[in-house]
């Protein structure tokens, strides 16, 4: 079997099937099976998943996030190649053939994926071209222009129409080739979610590996669908990045970023409340309690 499509879901039946009816319409360059990694959903989503003979269910019975419910999938995949595909996707054109084509031809790519768009197809987050980093956060701050200056456009989304190199695919739509997926045992478990993806990307690529984004594949994204609950995403955000973090740099590194994210944050929640702008303030105030939080309890 060419591919195998892996979706994680947690309580997004309607979403989720979208996405599975959007690969069975699309897709015909390819053999692939569909797996779908219950994540302990309460909601009615694994009363129709169980009697749905066009997939595989595994039915985790807790919430384990995003990686390793991913890992529970590829341990039944029978695919040479990994398709992790979120619910909030909808597939737009043959994306996956396309993907998978890549792949075969180009032997030194070990993980792709392609153009995500909105709901009205306009361009989102579709990938990273810069690791997380010093720099990287410090750009941030000063509202991406280092990226700007150097990558322009295709900071995030590919413009040119050409297959292009970057850092790191988003999670929402990576494919990985098995032999990249086996030497680096798949996701990392640490990470419950958020940067898992970017932590595989690294490492398939000190594999000796290419990351590629391939602009011919188009999927639209419906960023945040399938995971409400702003407090709690900006939690799993901020440990996530301080997983990859300490995994990746000195100690002494992470407490000069630390320092630099706490000061920013404080800043924002100070320049926010003089012009009156209550909201953001709170939204500012909040981020600074979770990252001190944190940080307390490392």
């Amino acid at each position: 079997m060419d591919v195998s499509v892996i979706i994680v879901n947690y309580n997004t039946t309607e979403l989720l099937l979208s996405c599975i009816n959007s690969v069975l319409e699309h897709t015909h360059g390819v053999s692939y099976e569909i797996i779908v990694a219950d994540n302990g959903s309460s909601d009615s989503s694994l009363a129709p998943l169980r009697a749905d003979k066009r997939l595989r269910l595994v039915e985790l019975g807790e919430n384990l996030g995003f990686g390793r419910a991913n890992n529970a999938g590829a341990v039944i995949a029978r695919g040479d190649h990994l398709f992790l595909l979120n619910p909030d996707t909808l597939l737009v054109n043959d994306a996956i053939t396309i993907l998978f084509r890549h792949l075969k031809e180009h032997p030194q790519t070990g993980i792709c994926g392609g153009n995500l768009f909105d709901s009205n197809m306009q361009p989102v987050h579709s990938h990273h071209m810069q690791m997380p980093s010093l720099l990287s956060e410090a750009d941030t701050v000063a509202g991406h222009l280092y990226a700007k200056l150097r990558y322009g456009r295709n900071t995030l989304f590919n413009h040119t129409g050409e297959n292009m190199h970057v850092a790191a695919i988003t999670g929402a739509d990576m494919m990985i080739r098995r032999e990249a997926w086996e030497k680096t045992g798949g996701f990392d478990p640490a990470f419950f979610m958020y940067f898992e993806d970017t932590d595989l990307c690294l490492r398939v690529k000190k594999e000796g590996y290419d990351i590629v984004n391939v602009p011919q594949a188009h999927i639209i994204h419906l960023e945040g669908k399938s995971f409400g609950k702003a407090k709690l995403r900006a939690e799993r955000f901020f440990k996530g990045r301080h997983v990859f973090f300490h995994k990746h740099y000195p100690p002494f590194y992470n407490t000069l970023t630390d320092a630099m994210n706490i000061t920013t944050i404080g800043l924002g929640t100070a320049l926010s409340k003089l012009l009156g702008r209550q909201e953001k303030a709170e939204l500012y105030r909040e981020r600074l309690h979770i990252y001190r939080q944190l940080l307390k309890s490392n």
